[in-house]
């Protein structure tokens, strides 16, 4: 049932100064700088978040060097990902009280509303309950990773049970996300990553096999341990590598190329594609924030799941506070992380 907010409980606090992370250039890690401002009054429809902790993600450092889907507006915010505790309530806002621990979904203009930030005020509408019985640091990282899935394992089925999952980038947050919606559903996952480095670790997580791309042969081994060809790709590499995926799946199966960690161009691989029979699509999670209906119907599937804890997401092991952002997003992209690099608010 959707209650209202007792009035009694609204904040008036007005005087609190926000620290913000922000940029005026694109570049790396090194041109972030962190400040404050005044915190505006609250509008209509909108509630203040005091921030707990924050999920970095690759397309935060995209957008911060210039090469995301949309360009910055200087000084820029940055930030998409995070958990916190209600601050302050609108007094038209329904269905929400202070001191609840929420979510919150990327915001529409990052430069001007990114959550690096310690308070957030955002519209209602962009908080997404936080799921009870996962630590701030674990429940920052919970939604957008199993978000990016829902239409292609959830909605598609490509997870059906004792089907092969082929995961690049083994170790990102949505990799290891999917290998344990994967798992969950009955299907079985392969990942892929670059060095010998990680392969212990990766194997610790319950990946069924673990292929190392500098040291073997790609399309051989996929081909060898699902007996014959993967039944789906869910690729955030793209690259020169997107060719030995296609040679390595079943005629008619999807390789779904949903990131472009590899900075080089994605040439389109024709000849391969006819020869094995597969096909190419792409994704952008933004689709599915778009459509309030399947989005509410994501997370009526997924918070169950969290709070019993049949799916997992996976946290970097390494912590940092919001003072040291350039250090935590060095670690990022320095790629020697494990799962989601959080940084606490």
């Amino acid at each position: 049932m959707t209650t209202h907010a007792d009035p009694s409980e609204f904040s008036t606090q007005t005087d609190v100064e926000n620290t913000v992370v922000t940029f005026d250039k694109y570049g790396g890690p090194e041109v972030l700088s962190t400040g404050t401002e005044a915190i505006n009054d609250l509008a209509s429809g909108q509630v203040r978040v005091r921030m707990k902790a924050l999920a970095l993600n690759r397309a935060n450092a995209l957008f911060r060097e210039g090469t995301y889907l949309y360009e910055a507006s200087f000084p820029a915010r940055i930030g998409t990902e995070g958990v916190g505790v209600i601050d302050a309530i609108a007094p038209d806002v329904t269905g929400l009280k202070l001191g609840q621990r929420v979510n919150l979904l990327p915001p529409d203009d990052e430069s001007t509303s990114g959550y690096a930030a310690e308070f957030n005020t955002v519209p209602a509408s962009k908080v997404l309950p936080a799921p009870e019985g996962l630590s701030d640091r674990d429940a920052a990282t919970a939604w957008v990773p199993f978000l990016t899935l829902y239409h292609h394992f959830v909605e598609q089925q490509q997870a059906a049970p004792g089907r092969w999952i082929v995961l690049p980038a083994a170790s990102s947050s949505v990799s290891l996300a999917a290998n344990s919606l994967a798992h969950h559903l009955g299907a079985k996952t392969i990942g892929i990553t670059r060095t010998a480095q990680k392969k212990a670790a990766l194997e610790v997580q319950g990946f069924d096999a673990v292929i190392v791309a500098q040291d073997e042969d790609i399309t051989a081994r996929i081909i060898e341990v699902s007996d014959g060809g993967a039944d789906f790709v869910f690729d955030p590499v793209g690259g020169a590598q997107l060719e030995k995926l296609v040679s390595a799946v079943k005629s008619g199966s999807e390789i779904n190329v949903y990131g472009g960690l590899d900075v080089a161009n994605t040439a389109l691989p024709v000849f391969a594609m006819m020869g094995s029979g597969a096909r190419i699509s792409c994704y952008v999670l933004y689709e599915l924030f778009g459509d309030p209906t399947r989005l509410k119907a994501a997370v009526d599937y997924y918070l169950p799941l969290f709070e019993s804890g049949a799916i997992a997401p996976v946290a970097d092991g390494q912590t940092f506070d919001l003072a040291n952002i350039t250090a935590a997003f060095q670690h990022m992209e320095s790629n020697t992380q494990l799962g989601k690099v959080v940084v606490t608010c």
